[in-house]
């Protein structure tokens, strides 16, 4: 992206190189470990008892659900976020806003690979 179109006021390719996001995303990561959060598996991939559980309770849908990382809260993605939505959704994100309302939701997300977070903070995460 250009630098006068980014909203950021600086040029990415500078510090990042023409191509590769991967360190911008990496960099990303290492600053917001902290708020990092990572998918609730779906009724498919959970045992036998909760999905009956689940069934039972239909307000309880874990499709684009996920926990954070550090305290175990669940969370939604917004619903302005490019990200809401999103088929398949991101496996582990970060971002830089809780908001909590009747629901509580994630703003300023960003998908990361989840072993960035062991590479990077390695202390948080093994």
């Amino acid at each position: 992206r250009n630098s006068d179109r980014n909203g950021l006021g600086m040029d990415t390719k500078l510090s990042c190189g023409a191509d590769d996001m991967i360190n911008f995303l990496k960099c990303t990561c290492a600053g917001l470990f902290l708020h990092s959060a990572s998918r609730v598996k779906n009724a498919v991939e959970i045992n036998k008892e909760i999905r009956k559980q689940m069934a039972t309770d239909s307000d309880k849908s874990t499709r684009g659900r996920y926990k954070t990382k550090i305290g175990g809260r669940e969370v939604s993605i917004h619903p302005t976020s490019s990200l809401f939505g999103r088929n398949p959704p991101p496996k582990c994100v970060v971002y830089t806003e809780l908001q909590i309302t009747k629901k509580a939701y994630i703003r300023g997300v960003t998908q990361i690979k989840e072993g960035w977070l062991g590479e990077l903070a390695p202390a948080f995460f093994k």
